[in-house]
């Protein structure tokens, strides 16, 4: 299957589930037919909707997209090898899969990588260039959250040479996809001066603004 179609399938679903009342049988009507053909995403995104959505349409069905979900992963799908990750205990056996499904272009795992390698907590190593480099794949690609982290490494100047035009860039990019961390991180820049940002009074109080709006839209 090619990218577009599975975007539009994606979309399609997306859509269709917005409906509180849609049934399996209308989601699984649209991947059953590509996934009868063997194709590894539609595999993937079958099971991926199943189980993010909890329904429940029996022991057989459980079974199934289940069984799904790891012929993705043993046939080298990197976000079903991902979701997988999150069914280990942490430890080497997680840490190696994470690894891998980084390598094979899984979004949240090089953003995760990131995460781990600038804490340390796990059992590869502490090396903030590395933190850096797997931040850096994964908002080159429109992750939000590794924008963000990205954009704060160069402001703390870890794994890069300190760069706060360069950190100001990513984080505009970030808060551009409505992260409220990059928000709440832009109005502390503007209001204190930090990092060499010039103060700016009123770019604080914007920014300032899209986090209530932020805090506002999650309390309804």
């Amino acid at each position: 299957m090619d990218i577009e179609t599975t975007n539009q399938l994606v979309e399609a679903t997306r859509l269709l589930l917005e409906d509180e009342s849609a049934e399996w049988e209308s989601v699984e009507a649209l991947w059953r037919p590509y996934v009868d053909q063997g194709d590894v995403d539609a595999k993937f995104h079958l099971a991926d909707f199943y189980l993010d959505y909890g329904f429940d349409e029996g022991p057989q069905k459980d079974r199934g997209m289940r069984e799904l979900l790891l012929d993705a992963a043993d046939q080298g799908h990197p976000d079903a090898i991902y979701r997988l990750c999150n069914q280990y205990s942490e430890g080497p056996e997680r840490d190696e899969q994470l690894l891998k499904a980084g390598k094979l272009g899984s979004l949240e795992a090089q953003r995760d990588l990131g995460a781990l390698f600038a804490s340390g907590d796990w059992t590869g190593p502490r090396d903030s260039v590395l933190a850096t480099e797997w931040y850096r794949r994964a908002a080159v690609r429109g992750h939000a959250d590794a924008q963000y982290n990205l954009g704060f490494m160069y402001f703390l100047g870890e794994g890069v040479q300190s760069d706060p035009q360069e950190g100001l860039r990513w984080l505009l990019l970030s808060a551009g996809q409505r992260n409220e961390h990059s928000f709440r991180l832009l109005a502390d820049l503007y209001r204190n001066g930090y990092y060499g940002v010039p103060v700016d009074a009123v770019e604080a109080e914007r920014w300032d603004e899209e986090y209530r709006k932020t805090n506002s839209r999650r309390l309804k």
